[in-house]
C-alpha cells in the first residue's frame, strides 16, 4: 500500500541562490614591454644575420666571376699561342717525313761505304771479283782466282770482319781464262748493319 503525506513540512533552511558568475571582460592581451623588445631584437638579429650571409655571398660570386672573366681573357690569349705551337709541330713533322728519306739514303750510303771497304781490304792476292750485289742485310760476291785455296783463304778473312757473317760458298768451278785455268766462285753472306751503327 502507498501512502502519500499530503500534509507540508516543516520549513527547510533556504537554499543560497547561485552566484552569477562574472563574465571576462573582452579583448586582446598586449604582451609586456620586454617581451615585446625581445620580439624586436630577434627579429633585428635574424635579419642582420640573413644580410651578412646575403653580402658573403655577393661579395664571393663576385670574385668568381671576375676570377672567371681572367681566365677567359687568359685562355684566349693562350689560343693565340696554341695554334703557333700546332702550327709549329705540323710543319715539324712535314720536315721530318721530307728528312726522313736523306737520313735513309745518308745510312746505307756509309754502311755501303763500309763493306765495300771491308770486302776489298780482304781480297787475297791473285783473286778479283766481277760483280758484287749488297742489300740491307745480304752481299753476295762472284769472282775469279787462281787457286780454290785462295778462295778459302778469302772466306776466313770476310768471317773476321765484324760486319760480315756466315758466309757461304754456292758456286765453285773451273773456267779458263786466256791460257790459264781460274777458278770461278760466287760467295754468299749476311752483313750486320746493326752492329755497324751501333759502332
Amino acid at each position: 500500500m502507498i501512502k502519500i503525506n499530503l500534509v507540508p513540512s516543516a520549513k527547510k533552511g533556504r537554499v543560497p541562490k547561485a552566484k552569477a558568475i562574472k563574465a571576462a571582460p573582452l579583448g586582446v592581451k598586449f604582451p609586456t614591454v620586454q617581451a615585446t623588445m625581445l620580439y624586436i631584437i630577434g627579429i633585428v638579429v635574424v635579419v642582420v644575420i640573413i644580410a651578412i650571409t646575403l653580402l658573403i655571398q655577393t661579395t664571393k660570386i663576385n670574385s668568381l666571376n671576375s676570377e672567371i672573366y681572367q681566365l677567359s681573357a687568359k685562355l684566349e690569349e693562350l689560343k693565340v699561342y696554341k695554334a703557333a705551337v700546332d702550327s709549329l709541330e705540323k710543319r715539324e713533322q712535314e720536315l721530318g717525313s721530307l728528312i726522313k728519306p736523306i737520313k735513309e739514303l745518308n745510312k746505307n750510303r756509309f754502311f755501303i761505304a763500309h763493306i765495300l771497304d771491308e770486302v776489298s781490304s780482304r781480297i787475297p792476292e791473285f783473286t778479283w771479283l766481277t760483280s758484287l750485289d749488297i742489300s740491307q742485310i745480304d752481299l753476295k760476291l762472284k769472282g775469279i782466282t787462281a787457286s780454290n785455296l785462295l778462295v778459302a783463304d778469302f772466306m776466313n778473312r770476310l768471317e773476321e770482319s765484324s760486319y760480315i757473317h756466315n758466309v757461304d760458298l754456292t758456286v765453285l768451278e773451273k773456267k779458263k781464262v786466256g791460257q790459264h785455268e781460274m777458278m770461278d766462285f760466287t760467295l754468299t753472306a749476311n752483313v750486320g748493319h746493326d752492329t755497324l751503327i751501333g759502332r
